[in-house]
């Protein structure tokens, strides 16, 4: 019984190598979001055509002669009223 109980027990080492497989999985995903992260920084730093794309996306900018159209979808209209 102390065997298995104690602080050292067999239930403490299933328990401590579960958190340490979540926290394992945890900083592999920070690392793809790191990683991903430095790619839309220097995307950000160096692409003019990026830059223009997310200034249309986001801000809704447009060029000088440009119309903007807007869809609406009439599903989201309904379930709003």
């Amino acid at each position: 019984m102390l065997f298995l109980f104690n602080d050292m027990g067999i239930v403490k080492w299933y328990h401590l190598r579960n958190e340490r497989h979540q926290i394992q999985v945890e900083i592999d995903r920070l690392l793809i979001e790191e990683k991903n992260l430095i790619k839309e920084l220097d995307r950000l730093d160096n692409d003019d055509e990026y830059i223009k794309k997310i200034a249309r996306e986001r801000f809704h900018m447009v060029k000088p002669g440009e119309k903007v159209f807007r869809v609406v979808d009439k599903r989201k209209v309904k379930n709003n009223n």
